[in-house]
Formats: structure tokens, sequence, C-alpha cells
């Protein structure tokens, strides 16, 4: 079960807070973004928003914006060997279809993490692998239970594949995949002796969930007896651990006759075979209710924990009705929603704490990290990472069980829970570290560049102008005058402004002059590492 080393008592909701909202509709926004508009939408779909994205996507529309984000990508290239001794596959090859060996498999495993780690920071500005993460805290699997790599990267695909896919079509496959019929015991189902571990799940987590208790083991939206013959629909599927996929072992499975509750009309599956499980998932998802149940997933996910009686009534019903309207598919309610007044009022700005993910990939993209071109060394780059992100307690391929993590459904703390006396140094000593010495492996130094950031910024040798823009690319409000001069005194401690202005000239006017780019250099770091600090930069 879930444990928090951090003392949650003191800092997290007692009750849920009140929220005041100018806009509760789902009209969707006109005209061009701009800078602001932009970069929230970039904070909540991407992980951390570069400069190049707020600059290109300010330019336009809603619309626009959302056809580029909603894009459907091609799948990535699997993940590689990157270690000598899995002797199996040669270096920078796919493990991917090789015998599984288990001398190899904490290897393929720390090669499959470091891939993913990778491809959360090299993202382009799509939805795909916020959506990624997504689907994986929500169809949970754990890495240390599910155990063969190559089960656990079949997984992972099959959650690319239907990222911004079918949420029906993506239950049905997950139903039967192979990390799934591991994690819960779904390969040890037959007939004579039922496992309810998935079909339970299936009701809970993955699609309907509970509704209010009616009766002892019984909600509103399914009963005891529903888990029992679901249980029985789905015996008889098997792991080939040759082949490493999914098959169904007609003679384990239950061939009777499996008869619903009155919540789902009495429904009967008769012996369907093979094809019993997809009878399953129809009859679930004929309900509004799985709509209604994912929708506020989603909105937690992407707007604020906060749903009360005026959003489900104004928010998440219109938005359930198109996703049950449209059979499941998730693009026309991630449309409606992101593209909507209510996403972008004013109130959900710097609302929300974001995630070790959002944190760590988000600090390396905004300070433009530049990684080696070596495919190999990249992947030990990732792999350091994904510890950066389990030090702040989110481990990739692990949450805490199988209701995912707790930031995303404990009330009233919810994403309160990333920020605890843990995890707030950690995150702290990763930006620190990022800006001062970095990481080096194998001769080469993965480090911020101070004056390379001064460089993006549209005056650099206006004190001003350099921690304004800064501060609109790294935190998620405007600076008070406070703050400012709070920062410009790092800057410039007690000096007039164009003080700032005749070092930076001098070192654009002599770049070679070492001494005069390092004390330049150093004061950058100075207030870039202030900035990163601020409680607010932990916001988006």
């Amino acid at each position: 079960m879930f444990e928090r080393k951090g003392n949650i008592e003191q800092a997290g909701n007692k009750v849920l807070p009140e929220l005041t909202l100018s806009r509760l509709g789902l009209d969707p926004v006109n005209g061009v973004l701009g800078r602001a508009a932009a970069k929230h939408l970039l904070e909540r779909c991407l992980f951390g928003a570069k400069k190049s994205d707020i600059d290109y996507f300010a330019g336009l529309t809603v619309d626009q914006a959302m056809d580029g984000l909603l894009a459907v990508l091609p799948a990535p290239s699997p993940p590689v060997n990157i270690n000598p001794d899995d002797t199996d596959v040669p270096l920078g090859q796919t493990w991917v279809n090789a015998a599984d060996v288990q001398a190899y498999r904490n290897l393929r495993k720390k090669s499959l993490r470091s891939w993913w780690v990778g491809l959360i920071i090299d993202q382009g500005p799509s939805l795909v692998e916020k959506m990624v993460l997504f689907w994986h805290n929500h169809f949970v699997t754990e890495v240390p239970a599910v155990s063969r790599p190559r089960y656990l990267y079949d997984y992972n695909a099959l959650l690319r594949k239907h990222a911004l896919g079918n949420f029906k079509d993506l239950a049905g496959e997950m139903t039967i995949n192979t990390a799934m019929l591991k994690y819960l015991n779904g390969d040890e189902n037959v007939e004579g002796s039922p496992n309810e571990n998935y079909g339970r799940e299936l009701f809970e987590l993955f699609t309907i969930g509970k509704g209010p208790l009616i009766g002892e083991g019984n909600y509103t939206n399914y009963t005891e007896q529903d888990i029992q013959e679901a249980a029985r629909v789905l015996t008889g599927w098997k792991i080939n651990g040759t082949t490493q996929e999914s098959w169904f072992n007609a003679s384990k499975h239950d061939t009777g006759t499996k008869t619903f509750s009155e919540v789902y009309d009495s429904l009967v599956i008769t012996n369907g075979g093979d094809q019993e499980y997809l009878e399953l998932v129809s009859m679930i998802f004929g309900k509004k209710e799985t709509a209604r149940h994912l929708v506020r997933k989603l909105y937690r996910w992407f707007v604020y924990y906060i749903i009360d009686d005026s959003i489900e009534s104004l928010v998440i019903e219109p938005l359930a009705t198109t996703l049950y309207d449209n059979g499941f598919e998730l693009i026309p309610v991630l449309r409606q929603l992101l593209s909507s007044e209510h996403f972008f009022d004013e109130t959900y700005r710097g609302c929300y704490i974001r995630n070790p993910y959002e944190h760590m990939a988000g600090t390396l993209r905004k300070l433009e990290a530049v990684f080696p071109t070596d495919e190999l060394l990249q992947y030990e780059f990732w792999n350091s990472y994904y510890y950066q992100a389990r030090n702040q307690e989110m481990i990739l391929g692990e949450p805490p069980d199988v209701a995912g993590w707790p930031e995303w459904y404990l009330s009233p703390q919810y994403n309160q829970l990333w920020i605890n006396s843990a995890t707030l140094p950690q995150k702290a000593i990763f930006s620190d570290r990022i800006l001062s010495y970095g990481w080096t492996k194998q001769g080469y130094k993965l480090v911020a560049n101070p004056i390379g950031m001064a460089e993006l910024v549209s005056v650099p040798g206006d004190p001003n102008i350099l921690i304004i823009e800064w501060a609109e690319l790294f935190l998620p409000l405007a600076l008070s005058q406070e703050q400012i001069d709070y920062l410009k005194d790092i800057l410039i401690p007690g000096l007039p402004d164009f003080e700032w202005t005749l070092e930076w000239n001098k070192y654009k006017d002599n770049p070679g002059d070492q001494n005069q780019k390092q004390a330049v250099e150093a004061v950058l770091r100075s207030v870039l590492t202030a900035m990163l600090r601020m409680p607010e930069y932990y916001l988006m």
C-alpha cells in the first residue's frame, strides 16, 4: 500500500478549498492565444514548455493549437540494449523481440525506463506523452509485479497506440495485455477457480467506477454478482512464455452462461469463447457513467482537482456526452476541454503543483539542456533523471498501487502530496545541480548555460526585461515588484540598472575574455538559481 515519507498533515488541505470562477462554460476561446494563454495550455499539455514552444503557439488560434497538440504521431523506435553484459542482443539494437532471459531482465528494464524518460524529456509539441502517463496512472501495472521486460514494453506500446485514440478499444486490448494479465493474475483465472482481481478493477477503477454504496459489496454502478460473472467471462486467458504473447486456452474457460445484475439489465453472455471479454467491455461501455468516470479523471489531470456541483453539471456532464456520443473517441473531448473558456479561466493559472516529471523534465527543457548525440550515452543520462524523479517520490512504472498515484484521487490533499519534507529539498537540489555542476558521464557534461538563456531574452542587457522575461518562462504568474527587486539585487546588488547593461555589453563586445564571461555567467546563474527556488516555480 501507499506510504508517504513526508508529513502531509503539516501542509495538506484539511478540506477542499472553494473556487470562484468567472467562466464555467465550454465555449471555445476566440482569437489568437497570446503568450499567457499559450503558456498555460502548453504547461498543462507538455512536460514543460520551452520558449520556442511558447513563441510559436502564442501566434495560433486555439483551433490551430489543438490541431498540433492532438496530431497522432508515429510510434517511436523501440528501446535498445545499452549493456554489453546482455550478450544476446548487440549494443544499440533492440531487445524487444529477443528471447526472455532472466539474467538480462534488469538490464532491459533499465533500458526501457531510460527510453521512456528520454521520450518525456525530448517530446515535441504533442499531447501524446502526457496522455501515455495519464493512461499509465489509469490502467496501472507495476514493474516488480510484471517483471518481464517484453510484457512491460508491449504495455507501454499499447498506451501509446491509444494515447489519443479510443478508450473502449484500449480497455478491450488492455484486458488481454500480457503485463495486465500478469499484474492482476488474469493468467491464473481458470474455470472452477475464477480470479476476480482484474474483473473488480475493470469495474471499480478502469471503467465505470463504484458510484454510491447501496448494499454490502454492491454499488450503483456494479454489484458483486457482476464481478463474479466478469471473472468467469475472463477465464482461460494465458501467457505463452516463449512467444511472450497472450493466448486463449479454451480448455480453461468457463463455458457456462453468465448472467449480470439488474444494473446491466440482467444481460446474459453465453459461450462466446475468446470473444466474451469484448462483450463484457461493450456491456460496461454501454453505460454513460463510464464516460463520466473517465472525464472526471481527465479533468483532474489537465485542469484542477475540485469538481463541485457547478463543474459537474456545466463541464463534466457535457464532456461526458461528447465522449459517449463519439463512441469513446478521445480527441473530441480533449479538444472541447482544452479549447474552452473554462480551461483558460485565470483562476486555474498557477494553482496546480507540478508532478516530479513536470518538474524534472520541465526544468531540463526550459533550460535548453543539450544531450549528447551518442545514443547509448543518452540512455545513461535518461536513467539518471529517472532517479531524480524517484527522489521526488514518483517512480515511473511503479505507481504505489492499482489505484495509481494518490495525488490524483486522494481527497482533500490531491496534488499537494507532491510537496512534503522529503520531496521539497529534492526539487531544489535538482534545479541547483543543473545550474551549477550538472551531470558528467564519460567526459560529457550536461549543465545549464546561463548566458545562452540570457540570449533568449529580447533585451538581455536590460535587467528588468531579463528578469521579467525569464519569469514569464519559468513562473506561472507575473512577478510582483518586490520579487523583481529581490532578483535584481542578486544581479546588481545595490547598483543602478545601467551597471548590468555595462557588464553585459563588455561581455558581448569581447566574448573571448574568459574573466568577463565567467563573471557574467556566475551572476546569471545566481539569479536563475534563486528564481527556480521560488515556491511559484513548483506551480503551473
